[in-house]
């Protein structure tokens, strides 16, 4: 038996996020185990029923799911007699899926659970969740550019009075105009170096980098 090469430390950024996919999917099945629907299916009804109808290539440019996954997803939920299928009155060549009555009952019945679950785990995230998920969703921004997929269909902003320090007391920065992409993100942050530098190489009283 060889043994595992040894760690030259802490694995990449995608494998934590793979990590975390794996681990948000095995607990949803768990929370979802007693209704029709697991953690996948959940996902895709939630997504239908606040953004749809929409059509397939749509779902997959706000998922990132191969096409041909998205279509054998919709068809199990045809089959459950969950989604109907009109026409796109955008494109007369292609169609909108979005959730029937029965679909809605069914995610009405999984929300339960889902909802019980998360009341429960709240209470052990840090307390300032907003923040985190605006880490998340930088994050979610980058891997759409890279692939070139649409914008999520909504995004988290930081509520009107939250406050402009984070968990250590340090002073935070932020913005509530329309997210930046990768690319301008980048300058912002070499922007804040030359400021900084600025500041390092004035030693003058008064204020930093003032002339």
């Amino acid at each position: 038996m060889t043994s595992a090469p040894a760690s030259d430390g802490p694995m990449s950024l995608l494998f934590d996020i793979w990590l975390l996919t794996g681990l948000t999917n095995g607990l949803l099945d768990d929370i979802l185990v007693g209704s029709e629907l697991n953690g996948d299916d959940f996902g895709m009804y939630s997504l239908l029923r606040r953004y749809g109808p929409a059509t397939p290539t749509q779902v997959h440019k706000w998922t990132g799911m191969r096409s041909t996954t998205v279509s054998a997803h919709l068809k199990r939920l045809e089959a459950r007699g969950h989604i109907t299928r009109s026409a796109n009155p955008a494109d007369g060549r292609s169609h909108r899926v979005g959730l029937s009555a029965a679909g809605e009952a069914a995610h009405d019945a999984a929300a339960e659970p889902f909802l019980a679950a998360m009341h429960v785990l709240r209470a052990r995230f840090i307390p300032d969740t907003v923040r985190e998920r605006l880490v998340l969703q930088h994050l979610d921004t980058v891997l759409r550019e890279s692939s070139g997929l649409d914008k999520r269909p909504y995004r988290v902003v930081l509520e009107q009075g939250a406050s402009d320090h984070d968990l250590t007391g340090a002073p935070v920065l932020a913005y509530a105009g329309e997210p930046l992409s990768s690319a301008e993100e980048q300058q912002v942050r070499l922007y804040i170096d030359f400021l900084r530098s600025q500041e390092s190489n004035d030693t003058r009283p008064g204020i930093p980098g003032s002339s």
